[in-house]
């Protein structure tokens, strides 16, 4: 209903414009003898008119208020200077400016609403293509991107910088008994329980959703990741035996597997992922 009042209220617009126009053709062919000024403050008013469309309608009308001043002044001055009489129809212009100020902007003012949804949807879609929308957390597109930041800063410094990867065991298994909404407030738990056993300076991501596996960058060195690793599943099992009894009709176990970087071996994002992949078959 919105939507079809802002699209009649931009036709009404369009529409009064094409008649102002029309009628402001009219009236400077009406009299050659002077055509000439009204085809100046024809032009003024269609400038004024246009400015407006690629700004705003305050603009507009402060520049109305400018140009009614000025032709006021300017009546004012041949009258009395040049004895100049003016009729009714010298004071069409006080009026038509204005109009079509308001009919630019009538028509301008849903299309100008519809380019700012249009950005708005356009960063949040950007924002949604590096964002997992259920669990908020990064996911591998801003791993990509977050690893190739995390490598130089592990090789400039010479600080070690690990890769845990963390997966569901026989999470296949689990969607069986479990429904799909349950399994997605599963990611959910499982993602914050993530979130609760690391650093602020360590970062989570949901790197595979269907196979539930999530990637944790720790600047830190092999024992650190083992404690890491070690305290994740701590809080597992500890949640196994509170919420998780409560919510889930099995238990929820993960398996883990750490990889220190090493640039000699690692050169691209997929190749630390598929390293620290590698060490989950030791998580048995």
């Amino acid at each position: 209903m919105k939507k079809n009042r802002e699209n009649l209220i931009t036709d009404i617009g369009f529409l009064l414009f094409i008649l102002l126009s029309f009628i402001c053709i009219a009236f400077v062919a009406s009299n050659p003898d002077t055509y000439l000024d009204h085809l100046i403050f024809l032009t003024l008013a269609l400038l004024i008119a246009v400015i407006t469309y690629f700004t705003n309608l305050t603009l507009g009308l402060v520049l109305n208020v400018v140009f009614i001043f000025g032709y006021a002044s300017f009546i004012l001055f041949t009258s009395l200077m040049k004895g100049v009489e003016y009729s009714a129809s010298a004071y069409f212009w006080l009026i038509m400016t204005p109009l079509l100020t308001l009919a630019v902007f009538l028509f301008t003012r849903n299309t100008t609403q519809l380019q700012s949804e249009n950005a708005r949807i356009r960063n949040q879609n950007e924002y949604l293509g590096t964002i997992d929308q259920d669990t908020l957390l990064k996911n591998i597109v801003s791993f990509q991107n977050d690893e190739a930041i995390f490598a130089s800063i592990s090789t400039r410094y010479d600080l070690p910088l690990s890769l845990l990867i963390v997966k569901v065991r026989h999470w296949k298994e689990l969607r069986r008994f479990q429904s799909s909404e349950e399994m997605r407030i599963a990611m959910q738990d499982i993602s914050s329980l993530l979130e609760s056993s690391i650093r602020t300076s360590d970062v989570l991501y949901l790197l595979d959703k269907e196979e539930a596996t999530w990637g944790l960058l720790l600047l830190t060195d092999d024992p650190g990741s083992k404690l890491v690793m070690n305290r994740i599943k701590e809080r597992v099992a500890e949640a196994n035996n509170n919420e998780f009894a409560t919510k889930y009709r099995v238990r929820i176990e993960l398996r883990i597997g750490a990889k220190v970087f090493d640039p000699k071996t690692i050169q691209t994002p997929f190749d630390f992922i598929e390293q620290a992949e590698k060490e989950l078959e030791y998580d048995v």
